[in-house]
């Protein structure tokens, strides 16, 4: 019986030792982002204990930690605290606490991702504001302290649109850190602008239209850069508004080789023959038809869809 108690009371106890340095194992985490105020236990590591110390406070470059030595520090500090002897276990590899407490204004980012841009695209991007502006989607960043701020991948080519660039963070020579930042890319263009509002079948004139230089981010949209002067409006275009191609096109009142009705008046005779127009015309315009009948031909004035007007004879 005495045997019987000794063993369960050595089980009890191993348990409870074993319980306890299990509560006293805590994991170390890779990488933390921290303030520049004060820094406890459980904002590195797992850590969930009632005992929860401020480790680092206003921290003004990253921090490397090992877990040994946080082993070491976290048993040191623990006793001189309570006066008790705990052995605390760290377990992962080596840790970084990385401080976000400087800040980097909207026009830096701007700046200092032109300045990369020019370097790697080359001189066909020129200037700022050249043929390209960028602009940042974010007023400010708050960038870790002590670090040195690095764009990667920008890219040999720049096109219109909204794009992340990676922006990575070194340390003593090795990346710490990195986010992506958006921005709004905005290429120069060149295009003709409705000076009115013009109605769907129109065909534009020279009084509809002017060429205008803007910036766009629509790098898909295909505007028309050519004189679009008699080219026909498939829908109504809204006043200054940049014309693209798919709204335009050239159509006639009448199309080349259509069926056309030739009608001819002379006080109150009207006679009407079926032609065929031999070449393509809008209303007004004089254009040839072929006689079906005779195969003669014929010059006659556009006057509507489908029909044409004999002046004389």
């Amino acid at each position: 019986m005495k045997l019987r108690f000794l063993i369960l009371f050595s089980l009890v106890f191993s348990l409870s030792l074993m319980a306890k340095e299990k509560e006293n194992r805590l994991y170390l985490k890779p990488k933390t982002i921290v303030g520049g105020s004060e820094i406890r236990l459980s904002d590195f590591t797992n850590w969930k204990g009632n005992w929860n110390p401020v480790l680092f406070q206003n921290l003004n470059s990253p921090l490397l930690l090992e877990p040994e030595t946080l082993k070491e520090s976290l048993n040191s500090r623990y006793r001189k605290e309570t006066g008790e002897e705990v052995a605390f276990e760290v377990m992962g590899k080596e840790g970084i606490l990385l401080p976000k407490t400087d800040s980097v204004s909207k026009k830096e980012l701007e700046r200092s991702l032109w300045k990369d841009l020019k370097e790697s695209v080359g001189s066909t991007l020129g200037d700022e504001g050249e043929s390209f502006r960028l602009s940042s989607e974010k007023e400010s960043i708050q960038s870790i302290t002590g670090t040195k701020l690095v764009w990667r991948n920008t890219g040999r080519t720049l096109h219109a649109g909204k794009r992340l660039f990676p922006l990575d963070y070194y340390f003593e020579g090795r990346m710490v850190h990195s986010e992506s930042v958006p921005f709004l890319i905005e290429e120069k263009k060149k295009a003709y602008f409705t000076t009115k509002e013009i109605p769907s079948k129109s065909v534009l004139t020279e009084d509809d239209i002017e060429i205008r230089s803007f910036f766009t981010a629509d790098h898909n949209r295909e505007y028309i850069e050519e004189n679009p002067v008699g080219k026909t409006a498939l829908g109504v275009l809204g006043a200054d508004m940049a014309i693209e191609k798919k709204q335009v096109r050239t159509l006639h009142t009448i199309e080349r080789g259509q069926e056309v009705q030739l009608v001819y008046t002379a006080g109150n005779l009207l006679l009407k023959i079926k032609t065929r127009a031999l070449a393509s015309g809008n209303r007004g315009d004089e254009i040839p038809v072929l006689n079906l009948a005779s195969q003669k031909i014929i010059r006659a004035r556009v006057q509507n869809e489908g029909i044409c007007l004999l002046e004389e004879i």
